[in-house]
């Protein structure tokens, strides 16, 4: 055999053994890196992104619910506190309103029954110069109220009468209609408005001769009032 049929020979042999193990060598090696050197995504890039997206997708959501579910509850705790306490100032301020309202002597309709001649009534009789005296010492007494205030202090000289002080009682007086809802005031009820709005106290007894006297006195400053006008 020639020198050329040698090489030739040689030449294809070494063409079909190249033929056969690449083959098997890509085999060996994409199995090899399945098992033994790592994941098959190593050969496969964009399974391997899809499958590290995937994960950390399921790692945001799993590290997310936890900390909206906690946001959540506490905003819902925060609007619940929220109203409660809205509601308590509103119960709160009914409770204050009620309570300065019992305090100052309740609605108007309480406050009309202090100063509105009771049934039966019969006023203190006496001596009408005697009344009169003993009704100017109280005009001026501070301690028939609880505010330091006395008769003269709003009625000094005449003064702080309104121009319906010159009308025969019973009439309308401003401070009776507004403050006690009572549409015609009698002179001794004018007294006992006196003295549980501007002086804070308790009326005077109905039969007592401390308002026998006032009512008396009061008559006086009227009378009074009329011929200087």
């Amino acid at each position: 055999m020639s020198t050329n049929d040698k090489r030739k020979r040689l030449l294809s042999k070494l063409s079909r053994n190249l033929m056969v193990s690449v083959p098997v060598m890509s085999v060996v090696a994409v199995t090899g890196f399945n098992t033994g050197l790592g994941p098959a995504s190593g050969w496969i890039p964009e399974a391997a992104a899809a499958q590290g997206e995937a994960e950390a997708s399921g790692e945001g959501e799993a590290e997310g619910y936890p900390e909206g579910e906690a946001e959540g509850k506490a905003e819902g705790e925060a609007e619940a506190e929220a109203e409660g306490e809205a509601e308590g100032e509103a119960e709160g301020e009914a409770e204050g309103e009620a309570e300065g309202e019992a305090e100052g002597g309740g609605s108007k309709a309480k406050r009309r029954e202090l100063v509105s001649r009771p049934d039966n009534y019969q006023p203190y009789q006496g001596n009408v110069a005697d009344l009169r005296e003993k009704g100017k010492q109280l005009f001026n007494d501070k301690n028939l109220s609880s505010n330091g205030l006395a008769c003269a202090t709003c009625h000094v000289n005449g003064a702080g009468y309104n121009a319906t002080f010159t009308e025969e009682y019973p009439h309308e007086v401003a401070m009776g209609k507004r403050d006690f809802g009572m549409d015609m005031v009698y002179l001794d009820e004018m007294v006992q408005i006196c003295m549980v709005a501007p002086m804070a106290t308790e009326p005077l007894e109905w039969s007592s001769e401390e308002l026998a006297a006032l009512t008396e006195y009061a008559r006086m400053q009227q009378q009074e009032y009329i011929d200087d006008r």
